[in-house]
């Protein structure tokens, strides 16, 4: 990896430690607390949260939904994005082929 690469990579994740911390911060000051949930949500990379917010709006979406909403993420990418969300308890799938959905542990049956 380059240095602008690193420095880029470093930069982004400096900045989005900065956006927890604060929005951390304001729950607290506003006398308001975050459910583990809220905090679990707060700590993911950007783009898994963005996910998990579309699988919220869209409970069962498919694979090719999703990829088609982030067309420009690679998507071995997108499954391992998901796979991760799976590992750490906010995704379920159901079904094995390529007929598999999505849905978030706590959606709608």
């Amino acid at each position: 990896m380059n240095n602008d690469k690193k420095l880029a990579k470093e930069e982004r994740l400096f900045r989005e430690e900065m956006w927890l911390r604060s929005a951390v911060s304001s729950a607290a000051i506003e006398g308001n607390t975050l459910t583990v949930l809220e905090y679990k949500l707060l700590t993911l990379p950007t783009r898994r949260r963005e996910i998990y917010n579309l699988m919220e709006k869209h409970p069962y979406s498919s694979f090719d939904y999703i990829s088609k909403k982030f067309p420009k993420v690679n998507p071995k990418t997108l499954h391992y994005d998901l796979k991760k969300l799976q590992e750490k308890g906010f995704v379920v799938k159901a079904g094995e082929t390529r007929g598999a959905t999505y849905r978030t542990k706590n959606g709608k049956t």
